[in-house]
């Protein structure tokens, strides 16, 4: 028998999202995206590829339906694509074509025993919307509000788990910063260095009317929960000096905290630490008012317990040091300027999935993450709707490393329930299938299952990590991994 179980009724899970795995960009009515226009600018993706039709999931639906019966899991987490319902990315034009592709999913989910659990928004935003500003204008507040109250109504009354939003801090850093890694929409420059907080401001306003409109209309109603989904890499100090214990729980506070204090504190509010930090800077800049937003107490009341479960998207730790920078710095970046500290790996950190890969087995920093949750939060309901690794192309189907690094951050999890309490309901891998990793194209795969890519077919082939999974959903515990054949480098 597993030392490291879960209780009775522990949810198991896998995950994708629309704009890595549906492919058909432009059929049936579907509107643009700004990942559509992103990828198909020349440079942006590191191998050259698109999203144009990635697993083809729009078309082999039921295949990925399949393998999740085959799995067990008790959830599926996909996403909408807001442009492919509402091409405009408003309501004034339907897609209905669209609506009934996602009317399918649910049902043959449903069908299938598996609940759906919808993110409304991972990182897809209607193009027709970023040539209007995007995030960075206030009217994306209405507009998100209207598109997810169009869901609610049209999928509500058999999808009953909404995530408003994925990763904002990804969306706002990696999306609307000129010097950090670049998403979509990309384009800012160093001369914007408000844009990031302005994205996020506006993404939480969002949420928070997101999840109002389902509270009064739809809630009583549908018997549903909605939550949202935040990433978060655990800020080890480098040292014991005070200077890198500060600038890691400041690292932190400015990557989880930024998001998590308004909606799950009591206060319904930035982190008094990076108010004061951010308004400090800013009076150093020599500006008026502070980078960092100011919510009204209108808005802050209805930030103020605007989640019914808390999700959390985890992958590995940084070190943290101290660190003073300046513009003129060379290869810094604005979020470390900012944060007044650099990260780093512990060159002691297992590296997982090849040379360029991002990823480290450190499971001990999500234990560290869920008892922060669990304290500062007071114990919420906690889904971790994605942890995964992945692998380089080409590597096979035995992929002994995303075991261990699974099953390492399992263990943690089951430690952090078991032992210290923590009010962890499920888990979800990411991901279902390799799929397009973002401006990685298809050089990093974090599937489960293999697609192959070459193939116009887009056939799936189980990789040994879904056998392993399998077997840990039925026995509901971490189970013995397999052992490696003398051949294998994965």
């Amino acid at each position: 028998m597993s030392d490291f179980t879960f209780p009775k009724g522990f949810i198991w899970s896998c995950a994708t999202a629309s704009a890595q795995i549906e492919g058909a960009w432009n059929e049936d009515g579907k509107g643009l995206s700004i990942w559509d226009t992103y990828c198909h600018t020349p440079g942006k993706i590191v191998d050259g590829s698109t999203c144009d039709v990635a697993c083809d999931s729009y078309h082999l639906y039921e295949e990925d339906v399949a393998l999740l019966k085959g799995l067990g899991v008790q959830q599926y987490r996909f996403s909408i694509a807001w442009a492919r319902i509402l091409p405009t990315g408003t309501v004034d034009v339907v897609n209905q074509k669209g609506v009934d592709y996602y009317h399918k999913l649910i049902d043959a989910l449903i069908a299938s025993g598996i609940e759906p659990v919808i993110t409304l928004y991972h990182w897809d935003l209607p193009q027709s919307l970023q040539d209007l500003g995007g995030w960075l204008n206030r009217q994306i507040v209405d507009w998100f509000a209207e598109y997810a109250r169009f869901c609610f109504k049209n999928f509500g009354t058999t999808a009953k788990i909404w995530i408003t939003l994925n990763e904002p801090w990804v969306a706002s850093w990696y999306g609307y910063a000129g010097d950090a890694k670049s998403h979509a929409p990309g384009g800012f420059q160093q001369h914007t260095p408000w844009a990031p907080y302005l994205c996020a401001h506006h993404m939480l306003l969002s949420h928070a009317a997101a999840y109002r409109i389902y509270e009064r209309e739809f809630k009583n109603e549908q018997n549903g929960k909605c939550g949202i989904s935040l990433n978060c890499h655990w800020k080890e100090p480098a040292t014991s000096d005070p200077d890198d214990q500060a600038a890691a729980r400041r690292a932190f506070e400015m990557q989880l905290g930024w998001f998590a204090n308004a909606i799950f504190s009591k206060e319904g509010d930035y982190p008094l630490l990076m108010r004061e930090h951010m308004a400090e800077l800013s009076k150093q800049e020599g500006r008026a008012t502070s980078r960092l937003p100011k919510f009204t107490q209108q808005e802050i009341q209805s930030l103020k317990g605007s989640a019914d479960f808390f999700g959390l998207n985890y992958y590995m730790a940084h070190m943290v040091k101290s660190q003073k920078w300046s513009e003129s710095t060379p290869n810094s970046c604005q979020r470390l300027r900012d944060g007044g500290y650099v990260e780093f790996f512990d060159p002691h950190w297992e590296q997982i999935g090849g040379k360029q890969s991002w990823i480290r087995n450190t499971p001990w920093g999500l234990r560290n993450v869920l008892n922060f949750v669990k304290n500062e939060y007071n114990n919420v309901p906690l889904l971790i709707t994605e942890n995964g690794c992945c692998n380089e192309r080409y590597d096979g189907l035995e992929d002994h490393q995303r075991i261990k690094y699974v099953g390492d951050h399992l263990k943690a999890v089951s430690q952090a329930i078991n032992t210290d309490g923590c009010n962890v309901i499920g888990y979800t891998v990411w991901s279902l299938v390799d799929n397009f990793e973002w401006a990685e194209g298809y050089t990093l795969l974090f599937g489960i299952h293999s697609v192959d890519f070459d193939d116009p077919k887009r056939p799936r082939r189980p990789k040994l990590s879904a056998s392993w999974y399998k077997q840990c959903i039925e026995a509901n515990a971490v189970v013995e991994a397999p052992q490696a054949s003398p051949k294998t480098h994965v």
